[in-house]
């Protein structure tokens, strides 16, 4: 129990400063988040599959639950770090997730554990984190106008 919670503190706290880091371009960025995010992936392959089992969720459900989550560590982590395989990582997370709605929506025993809400709210508390920070897409500089503007200054120079 104490390790656990150990565990998904520290993946938020190291996740978190990780983001506030490569948010400052600052030295120790990536290693901050991959230990957050390595923290976070064996804080869900090591407690969550036999939380969610005790707590009566189904096998299968049980699986894709711990799958999805860890599949999409990965990806934000591939994608971070620009990664080759990231996009393939999205695909496959995407279809995983909609798999879990999926059963989710029919399926009767819809008990999850706590460890699996915990490490779901810390997952997307640090993607949240990530998408606030990044500035938003700036429009490209209108430099065409501008250059139609010098060739007609430069056409009319030679008349």
């Amino acid at each position: 129990m104490k390790r656990k919670r150990l565990l998904n503190g520290a993946a938020l706290v190291l996740g978190l400063l990780g983001v506030y880091f490569k948010l400052n371009w600052w030295a120790g960025a990536n290693a901050l988040l991959l230990s957050g995010f390595g923290a976070l992936l064996g804080s869900v392959l090591g407690f969550t599959a036999r939380a969610n089992a005790e707590a009566g969720t189904s096998y299968v459900l049980n699986y894709v639950m711990v799958a999805t989550l860890t599949l999409g560590i990965l990806t934000v982590v591939f994608r971070l770090m620009h990664w080759s395989g990231d996009g393939l990582l999205v695909w496959a997370s995407d279809g995983l997730l909609l798999v879990l709605v999926i059963m989710l929506i029919f399926s009767k025993n819809r008990v999850v554990s706590h460890q699996f809400v915990t490490v779901l709210a810390i997952f997307f508390t640090l993607v949240i984190a990530l998408l606030s920070f990044v500035p938003g897409h700036q429009p490209a500089p209108r430099t065409q106008p501008e250059r139609a503007a010098q060739q007609e200054e430069a056409w009319l120079e030679l008349d």
